[in-house]
């Protein structure tokens, strides 16, 4: 008994346990189905709510888009006019930019006139001011001359005996002046006739020698020169004088005793042939033993002098045998002392 009590009431206890957890569950169910439809019907009204605030949205925006529709239209015709405007501001711009260029080259040709203008001006205002610098200048002249003219006019009557006096000082010595000149003129007169007569004698003395071309006799600048060729005195490269050569200075030596206001200049010359040391040399060689050989003769040492010239004092060109013959010779120069002359002038 007890054990089928105690069986019925285990079986109570299961029966009972089953119907509290499906009670359990159903209750739990509910509440969870509660809970999602509250939370269902919390996003319903915030779905709601997102709706009508998109439908708000959307509202604005289509009313936002036809005011900015307006507004497009209104800038498209505001642009279209700019555009038309901007068109005719660049038409006026290029027509004003030609006028530009044809004023520019208007306003250039025109300073350009005004620059020649000025220029000439400038010019013509530089002359005049020349011009005036010129006329004050000499007008300034003018007044110093004019007060130098009134200074010497009024010491003209106090200087005249001056005057006087000054003239005789100069007429005498213009007479004194005239008398020397004609003196002189006597004296140059007189040394020529005696050149002259020197030549002729020299001329005289040598015919012989002059026959063969070898000499000639001229008169320059008051001298007389003698001219005696390498072929009459002297072997080629030598200073030892020919037969022939003695006795031409023989014949010259017996002029030149009788003239003791002579001076005597003996010259020895060669022509370009060898070099410069040797032809100054043998010149000058030369130039010693016609010297000697006048001494000789008569003639007075302290009358005479020697030189070489070498090739220095062409009397012809060197390009030649002929220039070269010419060239190659001894000249005796014979000048009248100029001691009369010269005392004329020291009076």
């Amino acid at each position: 008994m007890n054990k089928i009590f105690t069986l019925f009431l285990l079986l109570g206890l299961m029966t009972s346990c089953v119907s509290n957890r499906k009670f359990l569950e159903e209750t739990e169910a509910r509440k969870t189905a509660q809970s999602q439809a509250a939370l269902d019907a919390a996003a319903r009204q915030e779905a709601e709510a997102k709706m009508k605030e998109t439908a708000e949205t959307l509202a604005k925006l289509e009313k936002d888009h036809k005011q900015l529709k307006a507004d497009f239209d209104l800038l498209q015709q505001s642009y279209t006019h700019q555009q038309k405007l901007k068109k005719e501001i660049e038409e006026s711009f290029d027509k004003l930019l030609a006028l530009n260029e044809k004023l520019k080259e208007e306003a250039s040709a025109q300073k350009r006139i005004l620059d020649e203008k000025l220029i000439e001006r400038t010019r013509e205002l530089e002359r005049r001011e020349s011009s005036l610098r010129e006329l004050e200048d000499n007008l300034r002249k003018e007044r110093e001359a004019f007060e130098r003219l009134r200074k010497d006019l009024e010491g003209k009557d106090a200087n005249i005996t001056d005057l006087q006096k000054y003239k005789k000082e100069l007429e005498a010595e213009l007479a004194g002046r005239e008398k020397r000149i004609k003196d002189l003129e006597s004296a140059i007169k007189e040394r020529d006739a005696q050149t002259d007569a020197l030549r002729n004698k020299l001329l005289e003395a040598l015919k012989g020698f002059a026959d063969a071309g070898d000499l000639g006799v001229e008169i320059r600048n008051g001298k007389v020169y003698v001219s005696l060729s390498q072929k009459l005195l002297f072997a080629s490269g030598s200073s030892k004088i020919d037969k022939r050569g003695l006795d031409a200075l023989k014949s010259i030596a017996g002029v030149l005793t009788k003239g003791n206001d002579l001076s005597i200049l003996v010259e020895g010359h060669t022509d370009s042939d060898g070099d410069d040391k040797m032809n100054w040399d043998l010149s000058t060689s030369r130039a010693m033993s016609v010297t000697q050989e006048l001494i000789k003769n008569g003639v007075d040492p302290a009358r005479l002098t020697a030189a070489g010239r070498g090739e220095h004092a062409p009397k012809a060109s060197n390009i030649d045998e002929k220039g070269k013959g010419i060239n190659r010779r001894t000249e005796i120069i014979l000048e009248p002392k100029l001691d009369e002359i010269m005392g004329i002038l020291n009076k």
